[in-house]
């Protein structure tokens, strides 16, 4: 006799698989226009529309005003946004919750008007949703360890 999670396993596992080996360029596009919309909208200035691209989650260990501070402080460093492109790229799939979805890590190298930097974003697309949104965004860059 199967317990009603293995039944449940059994009916979703082949349905996750199928989907998960599907589309890869699309993973990347859907992501991308994520990650870019959030760039695009820092580099106009716009640090409202910018916090759209998050998950609600990623501001559960950081307000909102925080993140501000942080993008202040970020572009006094670094100096405006002036361009981006896309330097590598990676998918996975995770089947354990809280994080079960498709993964993608996206690095950019950002030109800011002061200094360069590498900035990498991972993306989170549960399966129960149809979206992308930004779990991880890290910066790497000299300038800000400059005063």
């Amino acid at each position: 006799m199967h317990s009603a999670r293995q039944l449940t396993w059994a009916i979703l596992l082949p349905l996750v698989l199928t989907s998960a080996g599907c589309g890869t360029e699309d993973k990347q596009a859907k992501a991308r226009a994520v990650a870019e919309g959030y760039l695009q909208a820092v580099k106009d200035k716009d640090p409202d529309r910018a916090m759209t691209f998050f998950a609600k989650a990623y501001f559960q260990t950081r307000s909102p005003a925080g993140w501000k501070a942080d993008l202040r402080l970020i572009t006094t460093r670094l100096g405006a946004l002036q361009s981006y492109s896309l330097r590598s790229w990676s998918w996975r799939t995770d089947l354990v919750p809280p994080d079960s979805g498709t993964h993608v890590t996206l690095q950019y190298n950002v030109k800011y008007a002061k200094h360069a930097a590498v900035e990498t974003f991972i993306l989170l697309k549960p399966f129960t949703r149809h979206e992308y949104k930004i779990v991880s965004h890290s910066i790497s860059s000299e300038g800000l360890l400059k005063q």
